[in-house]
């Protein structure tokens, strides 16, 4: 299936978002919550943020977000009509009267942010109008007042505007070399490297967290009386939510006799096996972990070893939008998903649509949703923790140039929206289910959590949820069950 075909085929599925905001009563937690309290971000104080930007403006007192200023440098410019850098970097207006809501007072630090937000979005704006010249001169001056070290917007300035160049380098024939100062290691040695400091990191991300926490809970919701237990996860990553389902497990008053879990994942995740093992052994749970090297899209039915007696759970966390760029690679995961007869299916996906063959929508897409995370990890996670840099540099980095440089078959980086994988599950014979009432319970208590996570957002979207940063979506989380013909 080449790309044309293939972005032509998901036009053709998508549905609207209809985002309605969701608030539940708490209730009395369980086991769950205490045995993973210790692990929400609690060696962070909200003074511990050396380094960091908070996003509060002092003179008015309102939170702006790195997505507001973008917005509303791009609003002011389309107001303006005409536009050019000596009227931004020298006009006779301040900011404060440039601005398009006057409600606004911007203290000096953001009128430097919004200026610099404005150069971008000029860039921008010149790249719709097709002069690319113009959009180079444009992205020059950004690059140079920009930092890949300052505060989020900064950043998103950097990350942004290196990538459009290399895309018209690109478009204008000129294949310029790789910017060898963000040239990412390899990610497995890195992950190797840097995992101790991956894991504490990403505990003090609270739309990992929100996302890990709900999906835990929905599967001991539904495998709560199962005896013997096999979990199927698509992807063993970091493992770090394992060990707070075998604490619920293990808290129950009728013990299993067996957690079995089957990972997808490369030779090197044996260790991670073994740590899990240990763990189990401690918490007196019978437990077998079985690692299968495989490309998901070679996935089979007989790799995973089930027994008549047991209760399957799987668990996907970002890998169903990893098949997108080939359809009949996501069916064929989906079909031997299906042969599994899970119990219960949780799959925790990015809340974007950059999965379209129109740039500048996969342009904003991306922007919204980084600027998001960046927000996020400036305001939870110090400057100088290396793995800040990782994830930035490496992951993210990695998909922005993807996302925006890419086009065809070469665009493997890929994300879909709540809606879409609601309608294409469906297809499968996939019945979304609702999230229990103790979930939605301990997901505002996760929040609640850490005062550095007040920002977090989640609305309910069908049976599912969606977590963001200051409004705006990061992550999905849905809950499925396979309907029996």
């Amino acid at each position: 299936m080449d790309g044309k075909h293939h972005d032509q085929q998901l036009e053709n599925q998508k549905s609207s978002d209809n985002m309605a905001a969701g608030k539940r009563n708490k209730k009395k937690p369980n086991i769950l919550l205490e045995v993973f309290g210790g692990q929400m971000g609690g060696e962070r104080k909200p003074d511990d943020i050396s380094g960091s930007c908070r996003s509060a403006d002092s003179a008015s007192g309102l939170s702006l977000s790195t997505n507001d200023i973008l917005k509303m440098a791009r609003k002011t410019l389309i107001q303006r009509r005409n536009f050019d850098v000596a009227s931004i970097l020298f006009g006779g207006s301040s900011d404060n009267d440039d601005h398009p809501d006057s409600s606004y007072c911007l203290s000096p630090e953001m009128s430097d942010d919004f200026e610099l937000a404005k150069l971008f979005q000029g860039a921008v704006l010149w790249y719709e109008k097709r002069d690319l010249e113009k959009t180079k001169w444009w992205l020059n001056i950004c690059q140079s007042k920009a930092s890949a070290s300052g505060n989020a917007l900064h950043r998103i300035v950097s990350y942004f505007s290196s990538a459009l160049q290399a895309k018209i380098a690109r478009e204008l024939g000129e294949n310029p070399e790789p910017d060898a100062s963000r040239e990412a290691n390899p990610v497995k040695e890195l992950v190797k490297k840097l995992q101790p400091e991956l894991m504490k990191s990403y505990q003090l991300l609270p739309f990992c967290q929100i996302t890990d926490f709900t999906a835990i809970q929905a599967l001991v919701d539904n495998v709560a009386s199962a005896r013997r237990v096999h979990l199927v996860d698509l992807g063993i990553k970091s493992a770090s939510h394992w060990p707070v389902l075998m604490q619920a497990l293990a808290a129950r008053h009728d013990p299993v006799e067996l957690l079995k879990l089957t990972a997808v994942g490369t030779a090197e995740d044996n260790e991670t096996g073994r740590m899990l093992s240990c763990f189990a052994e401690s918490m007196n749970i019978p437990f077998e972990f079985r690692l299968i090297v495989s490309d998901l899209k070679d996935l089979r039915e007989d790799m995973f070893e089930l027994s008549d007696d047991e209760v399957v759970a799987v668990y996907s966390e970002l890998h169903l939008a990893s098949l997108l760029p080939r359809l009949d690679h996501l069916v064929s995961l989906l079909r031997t998903i299906e042969n599994l007869n899970p119990l219960v299916m949780v799959v925790i996906e990015i809340e974007a649509y950059t999965d379209t063959p129109i740039f500048l929508e996969r342009f904003d897409a991306a922007l919204s949703v980084c600027a998001a995370v960046f927000d996020c990890l400036e305001d939870c996670v110090a400057r100088d923790n290396p793995c800040r840099g990782f994830i930035e540099g490496g992951f993210i980095w990695d998909a922005v140039r993807n996302v925006i440089i890419c086009e065809g078959e070469e665009r493997i980086t890929r994300h879909e929206r709540l809606d879409f994988w609601r309608g294409f599950l469906s297809r499968f014979g996939f019945v979304e289910v609702a999230l229990s009432d103790i979930a939605f319970c301990q997901l505002n208590m996760v929040v609640e959590s850490n005062p550095l996570w007040k920002p977090s957002t989640w609305e309910r979207n069908g049976q599912g949820i969606i977590v963001g940063w200051k409004k705006t979506p990061i992550k999905s989380l849905s809950v499925w069950k396979f309907l029996h013909e």
